[in-house]
């Protein structure tokens, strides 16, 4: 009888482990490791992926989709980050100094102490000094 359950949870456990390796969205190893080496990500998938620490420094995103990625406490002064899908993205303690921010999606975007002084904003407008977690214009 023990070992029919423990079978017949195997099965389950299995299965379940199936299901989320294959219906998760996760996103393109090959495009964060061309990241790492070129800086540069244009229209790439990067959905989901956790980025913490990271600097990013002058990197082009440009159009890229980072929903839902964390890339808190990253470094991506400078970075161009222009038309780029940053929906529920975690941006906490980032530093955005000088980002380009123009046209980017950041609905439900986490900007909890990221530095985004001197950075263009979705508007095209640049954020004043002050702007941590918001950006003042």
């Amino acid at each position: 009888m023990f070992e029919r359950k423990a079978v017949i949870g195997f099965g389950v456990l299995a299965i379940h482990l199936f299901l989320i390796a294959n219906f998760l969205p996760a996103f393109e190893q090959n495009q964060f490791q061309n990241l790492r080496k070129t800086n540069n990500c244009r229209k790439c998938d990067l959905s989901n992926a956790k980025l913490t620490t990271l600097d990013l420094s002058y990197a082009d995103l440009t159009s890229a989709n980072l929903s839902g990625a964390d890339l808190s406490n990253g470094t991506l002064y400078g970075a161009n980050l222009s038309k780029t899908n940053l929906t529920g993205t975690n941006l906490t303690g980032a530093n955005l100094y000088d980002a380009d921010l123009t046209g980017a999606t950041v609905s439900k975007t986490i900007f909890t102490n990221a530095n985004l002084y001197n950075a263009v904003w979705v508007n095209g407008k640049r954020c004043k000094i002050g702007s941590t977690g918001q950006c003042k214009q």
